[in-house]
């Protein structure tokens, strides 16, 4: 499993749709600072965030300017988690090269946890990367230092892993094309429901936020980027009492894209879950398969 696991860690970076990636990342990253450039030359200074209520304010802009390229990011992540493991199976059995892998002696759970493995590794290595460069600019342009970097990084690159369990279940029944449909429409759905959670909790409508919970317990990619945005906006300096008042809501100041709405611990422990089960199920699949 590890000797397959090392192979396609190679075998991924080498494929086109990572270099597209990578291109495609390196115009958002310069795009992005580029006008993080324009904005925060507008901005006061966010050393002391709590002392007066501009430079709090600014420290929310900050924070929201990094909040918002986080999300757009979760959309390359998560394009590159599907299309570098969408025909991880499907496309080898379709291309014929599987075989050449089926006379070895390599059982079909270690074949297929070995793709996984080394996917993910590359995606871990991506993902933290993107992370800590978007951190890195907005540390560069506006002086803040992001709140809760540690445990933000670690959800942001637990989402792509949550997209790749379900391309790797999918790729052992489905066909490269219908896999990456499947997978595409299932983020779609997560991310529209995410949108529709947080404003229904800010619009007080109970019904849309439990049509939120719903689609993160399909697919909780969008739950893992909310619980991020909570980890980065609770760790804020509480206001002064004077200037800024202490009860002030600085996830309502988000709008949709906040986590005015937080998913809860035992979400976290559902992903992990979610993923091991999903695992579990593409095993037993693949196992069963005639090829």
């Amino acid at each position: 499993m590890w000797l397959m696991a090392t192979f396609t860690f190679r075998e991924a970076w080498r494929k086109k749709v990572v270099l597209v990636a990578g291109v495609l990342t390196l115009a958002f990253l310069v795009l992005y600072g580029t006008g993080l450039h324009f904005i925060a030359r507008d901005m006061v200074n966010t050393a002391n965030p709590a002392a007066t209520a501009t430079s709090y304010f600014a420290m929310m802009q900050s924070i929201l300017l990094f909040v918002m390229g986080l999300y757009l990011a979760s959309f390359l992540v998560a394009g590159l988690a599907i299309l570098a493991a969408v025909g991880s199976v499907a496309g080898e059995i379709e291309n014929g090269t599987l075989y050449t892998l089926a006379v070895r002696p390599l059982s079909r759970s270690d074949l297929l946890l070995g793709k996984f493995l080394g996917q993910a590794a590359m995606l871990v290595i991506y993902a933290a990367l993107f992370f800590l460069a978007l951190a890195g600019l907005v540390y560069w342009q506006t002086g803040l230092v992001i709140p809760g970097l540690v445990p933000a990084l670690g959800l942001f690159i637990l989402e792509p892993l949550v997209l790749l369990a379900v391309t790797m279940l999918g790729t052992t029944r489905l066909t490269t094309l219908g896999n990456g449909v499947l997978a595409f429409a299932l983020y779609a759905i997560a991310v529209v429901g995410g949108m529709m959670e947080q404003i229904g909790a800010l619009m007080e409508s109970t019904a849309a936020v439990y049509t939120g919970v719903v689609t993160s317990l399909i697919l909780p990619a969008d739950a893992i980027y909310r619980r991020l945005v909570a980890a980065v906006v609770d760790r804020m300096p509480v206001g002064n009492g004077q200037d800024v008042p202490y009860f002030i809501n600085p996830q309502s100041m988000l709008g949709p894209f906040g986590s005015q709405s937080t998913p809860s611990d035992w979400m976290l422990v559902y992903t992990l879950v979610y993923i091991v089960i999903l695992l579990s199920v593409a095993v037993c699949i693949f196992n069963r398969r005639d090829v």
